[in-house]
């Protein structure tokens, strides 16, 4: 019986693949592209805008992956897809793609409408009869989460006002990323499972199913919203042009997409309960698994992988955040002198430079919300508390990290006060935390806990490539599926 499972992870940064074996619970291989499909206009950037070619992106994520089974000789039983859960992509009756791709971090519903003084979110939650929390964010009933940027309903919203929704809508719906790929794999219409269906912004988690009454409130289509299905099933076979281009078999599964959040946790955490889980790849998380649905206070509550729900505190800070300070200094260096510095080398520089300024900063204080947070939606990144002596990269990169930090474990002391209870076992992922040991003693010190890092990298695709060896059989469920790779590495 093959026990090789391949995943693709679409990320924002990178396309990725992983190969496991679940027999000896180990990963055969992986392999990461760079996502090159951006296609934001300089100055789209500069207002917030983040647009991408979808098919270029399947394109990366496909052709890596092959990649990776001829450097292994793998031969996968199924096929796993994980990736960015929220963003837009339309798609006509025949799977063609409709206009750009709108990734999570686009920033357009924060916009005023033309002539008025409030947002495409105030005026969607004005019609949708949303509440307003205390940090000031439209949030519907039962939802999970406020009404946030980059979410696919919003997105949806703002092209209705504006009129750029085809006139044809009968014969348009709207999809994500990873659901685009398995479409793509499958030649069949995208579907949407739970984990991923929250991140549209109007699922209702009590019925676990769209709330079309309030998607009809919104003036939007019904039809542009896609079937639902469960975790861990089949989304259909892989089809002979796919499987030629991967260089595998024809007719395997691939499995129906999961949010990249869910699956970084299944692929590393083994003690659902005891265990609060933080990730840092371009966004970032702090998340603890709750049986039931709980008060969520400005946390989001997600559904998790086939049964249960993650209590988070997500897309604060993470990756962008350093990356923004990063390109402060390459800009200034390009401003300046007129060399541009190697993005990568860069950011190693600081990362050392901050090892060699004293924890606490000297003082040195930092916002790093440089697009709000949800529980201020408004605020803007600052630096405070500067003197001459501590105006330097190394202070700024420290205070950077601890601010990211104590962010993080914010979330996880919102999530304790809330009901979800405290737990003893902290457990890091994502290359932003691997990768810079400032950052981990940061989450220690807030957390008051040591932080473990598991010995794989690409969490999420390997979570996603258990959500295939579930689909294929080989587990009975995704809870197993963890403890059984987990309990190898």
């Amino acid at each position: 019986m093959p026990t090789h499972y391949l995943s693709i992870d679409v990320g924002s940064s990178s396309v990725t693949a992983v190969v496991v074996d679940i027999e000896s619970k180990s990963v055969v291989g992986a392999s990461s592209a760079p996502n090159t499909a951006e296609i934001t206009s300089v100055n789209d950037k500069k207002i917030g805008r983040s647009e991408w070619d979808l098919e270029r992106m399947a394109e990366l994520a496909v052709a890596n992956a092959a990649n990776l089974i001829e450097r292994e000789n793998a031969r996968p039983a199924a096929i796993g897809i994980t990736g960015q859960q929220q963003g837009l992509q339309l798609l006509d009756a025949d799977l063609k793609t409709v206009g750009k791709f709108i990734s999570w971090q686009d920033q357009r519903s924060k916009d005023r409408l033309p002539g008025e003084q409030h947002t495409y979110l105030d005026a969607m939650g004005e019609r949708g009869g949303a509440t307003i929390e205390e940090n000031g964010l439209p949030a519907f009933d039962r939802t999970g989460c406020p009404i946030v940027t980059g979410y696919t309903a919003p997105n949806l919203f703002w092209l209705e006002i504006n009129n750029e929704l085809p006139t044809d809508i009968a014969n348009i719906h709207a999809t994500t990323a990873p659901e685009f790929v398995v479409s793509r794999l499958t030649d069949t219409r995208p579907v949407t499972d739970p984990t991923n269906a929250v991140s549209w912004g109007v699922y209702d988690l009590k019925k676990m199913g769209w709330n079309y009454d309030l998607i009809d409130s919104l003036g939007l289509d019904r039809t542009l919203f896609s079937n639902l299905a469960y975790s861990c099933t089949p989304a259909g076979q892989l089809t002979t042009a796919m499987a030629e281009k991967l260089g595998v078999a024809d007719g395997i599964p691939v499995s129906v997409a999961s949010g990249d959040h869910q699956c970084s946790f299944a692929g590393t955490v083994t003690d659902y309960r005891n265990t609060v889980a933080v990730n840092v790849g371009t966004g970032g998380q702090a998340s603890v698994y709750v049986d039931q649905p709980t008060p969520r206070g400005w946390l989001e509550l997600r559904p998790y992988i086939q049964s249960g729900y993650l209590l988070a505190g997500v897309g604060v800070v993470g990756g962008r955040t350093f990356r923004t300070l990063r390109d402060f200094f390459n800009n200034a260096s390009k401003s300046i002198s007129g060399y541009e510095l190697d993005p990568d080398v860069l950011y190693d520089r600081l990362v050392e430079l901050a090892a060699e300024v004293p924890a606490g900063a000297e003082g040195m204080a930092f916002d790093p919300l440089f697009t709000g947070s949800r529980s201020n939606p408004l605020a803007n990144a600052a630096i405070r508390e500067i003197t001459p002596g501590t105006f330097t990269p190394g202070h700024m990169a420290r205070s950077l990290f601890e601010a990211m930090a104590l962010h993080l474990a914010d979330s996880y002391r919102e999530a304790a006060k809330l009901g979800a209870g405290e737990r003893s076992i902290l457990v890091g992922s994502g290359n932003a935390i691997k990768l810079n040991p400032v950052l981990r003693d940061s989450l220690e010190a807030e957390f008051g806990m040591p932080l473990q890092l598991g010995s794989n990298n690409e969490e999420a695709a390997i979570g996603a490539a258990l959500c295939a060896a579930v689909a294929d059989g080989a587990f009975t469920s995704i809870t197993e599926a963890s403890a059984s790779f987990s309990s190898g590495n």
